[in-house]
């Protein structure tokens, strides 16, 4: 199983999320090397969110859970090549989970095998974080804006804005 994101500052999210990195000082000696992928969902990918997790036997907190067993419980038993889920750790955006062997092929080149291929390249060398994107993340023990949105009957939670002209 491997995970992909669908909006740009999603990855670095991700990965600060789950390092516990909140010092700006500390984001900016992290560097990622961006991809970025050509993907076409397969047949029978899910899409869930919160409307539609119970329908498909998830609470939806699960989603969004710091805790991934009840997800994890749930997709050991899922049928489908990929799903579609919200982000937990930036609210707004989502992730693509992909279910079984996976081959990088190179960007722009039609795939010799839909199910197997992903055409990606890495766009840079190494990068650094949009430091504005620290005040977005949800961090472990965090209310996830999206989910409290969604739980009270507001408007679907919109990507960040980063202030570009803040940019190191």
């Amino acid at each position: 199983m491997a995970g992909r994101a669908l909006h740009p500052l999603t990855p670095w999210a991700e990965m600060l999320r789950f390092h516990g990195v909140t010092d700006p000082s500390e984001a900016q000696e992290w560097l990622l090397r961006p991809w970025v992928a050509e993907l076409e969902l397969p047949e029978g990918t899910l899409e869930i969110d919160f409307d539609t997790a119970t329908a498909h036997g998830l609470e939806p907190d699960a989603l969004i859970d710091d805790d991934h067993t009840r997800c994890q419980e749930w997709a050991a038993d899922l049928d489908r090549p990929a799903i579609v889920v919200p982000s937990a750790a930036l609210p707004g955006t989502k992730n693509i989970v992909l279910f079984g062997p996976r081959v990088r092929s190179r960007y722009g080149l039609t795939p010799i095998d839909d199910a197997l291929d992903v055409p990606c390249d890495p766009v840079a060398h190494l990068s650094v974080v949009v430091e504005d994107l620290l005040a977005h993340i949800r961090w472990r023990g965090t209310t996830h804006a999206g989910f409290e949105t969604w739980r009270t009957g507001g408007d679907p939670a919109l990507p960040p804005a980063v202030a570009v002209s803040r940019l190191p």
